[in-house]
């Protein structure tokens, strides 16, 4: 395999990966948050569990995309977009 291209099997295990990832990301988010006081102790800490979950579904996006230069076009976080498209050139 070329280093340079990943197959299309790859990038599709690559973005389940992901997606569990995510899904743990997720719960342990939503059981810190069960309690108040780490909430209120912790929220930026709790954001950034949220945006890492969310960097993880766009990028799972574009590597599952036929076009992936098209998903990254429509990738909705604006930096990751923007580090993206720098990548492209």
């Amino acid at each position: 395999m070329s280093r340079a291209a990943l197959s299309h099997k790859l990038r599709l295990q690559i973005a389940d990966e992901l997606d569990c990832a995510r899904q743990e990301i997720e719960r342990l988010g939503a059981l810190l948050c069960s309690d108040p006081t780490l909430v209120a102790a912790h929220m930026n800490s709790l954001q950034a569990l949220d945006m890492i979950g969310q960097q993880q579904l766009a990028l799972a996006a574009v590597l599952r995309a036929e076009d992936p230069q098209s998903a990254i076009a429509h990738t909705p976080l604006e930096q990751l977009r923007e580090r993206l498209e720098q990548a492209l050139d």
